[in-house]
């Protein structure tokens, strides 16, 4: 028996994004079924909108997105932001202080950009696998100071390090707990910490968006494999976690499918809602 679905929200990279970042043929296939049944397609990623991969900004049927794991939710009809939650200036700086003693990159989200070190932006390659190291590299821009940046330019939308050593990254996960209550400090890639304000997770941000657009929660389906998908595997109606999906998404979830090599998306959609 197919669910009643209005609205189906997913993370993108190791969701709807394949290996080589691209949507295939038959997850878009499926999207488009879906479009024209009247169900809406939310991408809810960790990117700024300006770095959401060209397979996916050129879908026809994509208004809302939920950017910067629910720092932000744009609809691109109005081209407005209708809802951000940022970490506030002078938190953001002691968190970028707090984080230096790591000794690991860090950069920062503001204003819908990408800010990095110099020094740490001239070490991309070291820290960053390949497959994301020219999206990185296209999306932060090099600053000498960071602090002192944000200190000039206001509120940040998320904090993100990158480590190399996984002893000191789970070190980091128990510290920033701590010292910083008021975030939320999770992951969407094997070596990374992405810090936000508490009340900027993929989670509230489709809660708020379905309270805007009158549906139902129950209505909703959504697709994650990251732990900063967690939230939204946990709010949405039927929470789907991918095969390659993390520990914790995979708690979070009430059914799991294919992986992204594999078209999970499609594979669950064709199943149990088209």
């Amino acid at each position: 028996m197919k669910k009643k679905v209005r609205l189906i929200a997913s993370d993108l990279d190791g969701t709807l994004l394949d290996e080589q970042k691209q949507v295939s043929g038959r997850n878009r296939k499926a999207l488009e079924k879906a479009a024209q049944q009247g169900i809406l397609f939310v991408p809810a990623t960790g990117r700024i909108f300006s770095a959401i991969p060209e397979p996916v900004s050129e879908l026809p049927f994509v208004r809302y997105v939920i950017t910067v794991n629910g720092s932000g939710l744009y609809d691109r009809v109005q081209e407005k932001m209708l809802f951000e939650a940022k970490i506030p200036c002078k938190e953001a700086i002691r968190l970028c202080h707090f984080v230096r003693r790591y000794g690991t990159m860090f950069d920062c989200y503001l204003e819908g950009h990408g800010y990095m070190e110099r020094h740490f932006y001239e070490r991309i390659d070291e820290y960053c696998v390949e497959a994301l190291r020219s999206m990185v590299r296209a999306t932060r821009k090099p600053v000498e100071d960071l602090p002192a940046f944000i200190e000039e330019h206001g509120d940040v939308q998320k904090v993100q390090m990158f480590f190399l050593d996984m002893e000191l990254r789970a070190r980091a996960f128990r510290e920033l707990a701590e010292a910083f209550p008021d975030m939320l400090a999770t992951s969407s890639i094997v070596n990374n910490i992405e810090v936000n304000i508490r009340e900027a997770n993929k989670g509230a941000a489709l809660t708020r968006l379905c309270g805007l657009l009158g549906i139902d929660m129950a209505e909703t389906v959504a697709f994650g494999d990251g732990g900063n998908d967690v939230t939204l595997l946990q709010a949405a109606g039927t929470g789907v976690a991918m095969a390659n999906a993390c520990e914790e998404a995979l708690a979070a979830a009430d059914a799991v499918t294919l992986s992204n090599a594999e078209d999970g998306i499609a594979e669950y959609l064709e199943k149990y809602v088209l």
